[in-house]
């Protein structure tokens, strides 16, 4: 075993206290050397540094009956902002981010079918306008974008409705900031999110399933997000669900977006209208349209047409649930997104198909629910994959 230089100790040691801190309200030098086993001096050295360069503040004297009272220290969210950013959906969305994901300021800008160099300015315009209103020193630029991203060097792969093949993002807002940049495919940094801010503990194993105009997901493994050799992990979007069933923008027939995303649940409504004209959602959708409140209002209602859509939708994404879970051997199946509107006639239609298709005692230890994070989800995701690669946290 290769021995442990004098510095990478010193790296080690400092993330496991700040991680300690981090974690924290307020804590003591002595508590911080009880909960990491090193000395107090090596504690005490550690957070002198920390307090520094602005990571860690002193916050008061605890109550103290016997001696010296000891001094809390708390982690300084405000001592550095994050710019993150969101291209998956119809707005480019960014925000300002504090260290510990709290969001302090937003921006928008519709994409109205921009491709190509025009949608990379326009993502170079949602971050330019970030930076100008950051208030604190900027740790680090976060991004979750469509399409399999090399993320040791910042390519974009391929970005279909961006127009975009083998980008170079990373290295086109180099030009422009100096600060670190860190890029990654939406449903992966989604599911960083999940992992940091969804209450699932410091190293899950989780799947987080995100489902829009396109479905993916985001595998974490011991707290590690797994991208495959070609990162390209996680693109269930594109399994064949319905075998001959209906055509894929990828190219194939019966993929999982053909059946489980908005969009093709949309069309799915529709046809109901056409087919059913004078049933209750038959008239709803021909005075109201095809939308997804209509179907979550007639879902709660218990419609019959309503609830067999929904329960249709949990099926397809049940098969894909339980191929994960049953290969993975992953306990807890996350949802974000659309799904979300459908609750538990949804869960239940996904838990069923889980039972029917992977090992019983696996389907009894599998736990699927609804992500409690919301639309921030890869904003959220984008804070931290910063947060891991700049300071080893949360």
């Amino acid at each position: 075993m290769k021995k442990a230089t004098h510095q990478a100790t010193k790296e080690h040691n400092t993330t496991l206290v700040l991680k300690t801190i981090y974690h924290e309200d307020q804590i003591s030098r002595a508590d911080i050397a009880r909960a990491t086993s090193l000395t107090r001096t090596t504690v005490s050295e550690i957070v002198t540094d920390l307090i520094g360069v602005g990571l860690v503040k002193e916050t008061g004297v605890a109550p103290s009956t016997i001696g010296k009272p000891p001094i809390y220290v708390d982690f300084d969210a405000h001592a550095r902002q994050l710019i993150c950013v969101d291209l998956s959906g119809d707005e480019f969305q960014g925000a300002l981010v504090n260290l510990k994901g709290d969001v302090l300021l937003r921006h928008s800008l519709p994409v109205g079918g921009r491709k190509g160099d025009a949608a990379l300015l326009l993502a170079h315009r949602l971050v330019e306008g970030l930076w100008a209103e950051a208030t604190a020193p900027v740790l680090g630029i976060g991004i979750g974008t469509p399409g399999p991203v090399d993320t040791e060097k910042g390519i974009i792969r391929q970005a279909v409705n961006l127009g975009w093949a083998n980008l170079d993002l990373r290295q086109s807002l180099g030009a422009h900031y100096t600060v670190p940049i860190h890029i990654a495919n939406d449903s992966h940094v989604a599911a960083l999110a999940e992992c940091a801010y969804g209450g699932h503990g410091r190293s899950p194993s989780l799947v987080l399933i995100k489902v829009g105009e396109g479905i993916g997901s985001g595998i974490v493994l011991g707290g590690n997000l797994h991208t495959g050799d070609g990162f390209s992990a996680g693109e269930v979007g594109h399994l064949c669900v319905v075998r001959g069933g209906a055509p894929c923008t990828c190219g194939n027939l019966g993929c999982l977006e053909t059946v489980a995303s908005t969009r093709s649940l949309l069309a799915l409504l529709r046809q109901q209208g056409l087919h059913f004209p004078d049933s209750p959602l038959g008239r709803a959708l021909s005075s109201r349209g095809a939308t997804l409140d209509l179907l979550r209002e007639f879902n709660l209602g218990a419609d019959p047409q309503a609830r067999a859509l929904v329960r249709d939708l949990g099926t397809h994404l049940g098969v894909v649930a339980a191929s994960l879970a049953g290969v993975l051997d992953v306990h807890q199946i996350v949802l974000s997104g659309m799904p979300s509107l459908f609750g538990e006639t949804l869960l239940d239609a996904i838990r069923s198909e889980i039972a029917a298709r992977i090992l019983p005692d696996q389907a009894r230890e599998t736990h699927v629910s609804f992500s409690s994070i919301g639309s921030d989800i890869v904003i959220q995701g984008a804070c931290a994959l910063v947060l891991r690669n700049e300071l080893n946290l949360p």
